[in-house]
């Protein structure tokens, strides 16, 4: 295993454990870059617990840990943005039971919808997209362009010479 940031210890209060894609992430607040971050349980070495105020309440009240769990895909972070999707509506599951039953879906036709989700903008988000069939990224256009520049990669790739 090669340590991140040589090898320096992280001071964190946590703050929440969830599963995803089989492994335990731990949620907290980094004391030190004054920010929630998680972190991969399994990766985690000569941990230690600190008699000390643990830190971060401010930041952990202000968020809902199931719509900041489901934003992240794979557990990877990117830039926060809001995206708008054009869906055909046989999707509505899918995009209901990513992002909860209080997601607003908006009718555009009888054959399709548009929603607006808060996401981390990705490679794996991205990358779900891509799997998705009957759904396309709109806006915003910075997002737009990431997918066409991922899609180009991905033809590079297979349809080089």
């Amino acid at each position: 295993m090669e340590l991140k940031h040589d090898g320096a210890f992280y001071n964190v209060s946590p703050w929440a454990l969830c599963w995803d894609d089989e492994k335990y992430y731990l949620i907290g607040y980094d004391n030190d870059a004054e920010k929630i971050k998680y972190f991969r349980v399994d990766k985690m070495t000569e941990t230690s617990v600190v008699k000390a105020k643990r830190q971060g309440k401010s930041e952990f009240t202000k968020i809902d840990m199931a719509e900041y769990t489901n934003r992240l895909f794979g557990m990877f972070e990117g830039e926060e943005e809001t995206v708008k999707l054009y869906c055909k509506n046989e999707m509505a599951n899918v995009i209901i039971d990513r992002f909860g039953k209080n997601i607003p879906l908006y009718k555009t036709d009888a054959e399709h919808f548009e929603v607006s989700i808060k996401v981390s903008v990705s490679q794996m988000f991205l990358g779900w997209i891509m799997a998705l069939d009957g759904v396309k990224i709109i806006s915003p256009d910075i997002v737009v362009d990431k997918m066409k520049d991922r899609i180009l990669k991905l033809y590079d790739t297979y349809f080089e010479k």
